[in-house]
């Protein structure tokens, strides 16, 4: 507009040299942040709306890298895959336990919490549970007390293919069930939660209809893996189980092996049975 009211006979247009001044500052301007937003002076901007945002970004960042991870071959990928998987995941329920700290403290101060008020929610992590299975799902029982004061808007759930976390929110304290690595894939998108009387019930959607689960988590797989004996194929299949044996005498409680010390006598005192049942016991 300076340069129309200033410079005679431009007939309003912008002279040349203006218009390269104007497309280099185009090309120099800094770049605006996807978060940011346009607000008065007297907005404040709410810590858990910021937190959200960034926490709905690493979830798709999440279900990407979870993708890649999935598709996968090499060994080298795959563990550096599964780094970032964890990072993320620790990331988003870092933010969302910031999130719900922020809300709780802007919920009591629009309450008017007096100075005195000095009301902690406080987490507690969920650590024993009952499970159960169908063809199609794998049902979480988490007993809580009271759960009377809990609406079905209180209870939290997110869901990948292979964690889950799931949030009771009661008064005072907020119950909390984190499992970073089932043992089977399932489908986030029809996982659910429901409110009984006396317990939470998470349904938990197979990928595979009809697989029968061994387990709920990936390290309680592993753990039964590691402590399955080594059947060899080429070996005699008596001595395997003889093998077998002596594992489950060898680390078994004195009940144990009172019972298989029966069973080995009973064996003795068939007529030709049992001569090679286990003679080193």
């Amino acid at each position: 507009e300076t340069c129309r009211e200033r410079e005679p006979g431009t007939d309003g247009r912008v002279p040349a040299r203006y218009q390269f001044v104007g497309e280099i500052r185009q090309h120099i301007q800094p770049p605006v942040h996807r978060y940011t937003t346009r607000l008065s002076a007297s907005t404040p901007i709410p810590v858990h709306a910021m937190s959200q945002a960034n926490v709905d970004e690493l979830r798709q960042d999440l279900a990407e890298v979870e993708q890649f991870h999935k598709s996968a071959t090499r060994p080298k990928v795959q563990e550096l895959l599964s780094k970032e998987v964890d990072r993320l995941r620790r990331d988003i329920l870092s933010l969302e336990k910031a999130a719900q700290g922020a809300k709780a403290t802007s919920s009591r101060t629009s309450n008017g919490a007096g100075a005195g008020d000095n009301t902690q929610i406080y987490q507690e992590n969920i650590t024993n549970y009952a499970w159960d299975q169908s063809d199609k799902f794998l049902k979480l029982y988490l007993t809580l007390g009271n759960l009377s004061v809990v609406s079905e808007s209180d209870i939290l759930a997110d869901f990948t293919n292979r964690s889950v976390t799931v949030k009771v929110q009661f008064p005072k304290k907020t119950c909390q069930l984190h499992i970073a690595r089932l043992c089977e894939d399932i489908v986030p998108s029809d996982c659910y939660c429901k409110k009984k009387s006396e317990y939470v019930l998470v349904m938990l959607k197979k990928a595979e209809v009809g697989k029968t689960w061994q387990s709920v988590t990936e390290r309680e797989k592993k753990a039964k893996e590691k402590d399955r004996p080594n059947l060899d194929a080429n070996e005699d299949p008596s001595a395997g189980i003889t093998k077998m044996l002596k594992n489950m005498y060898d680390e078994g409680d004195d009940e144990m092996k009172r019972s298989i010390s029966k069973a080995w006598y009973q064996s003795q005192m068939k007529p030709g049975g049992g001569a090679g049942f286990m003679p080193e016991m």
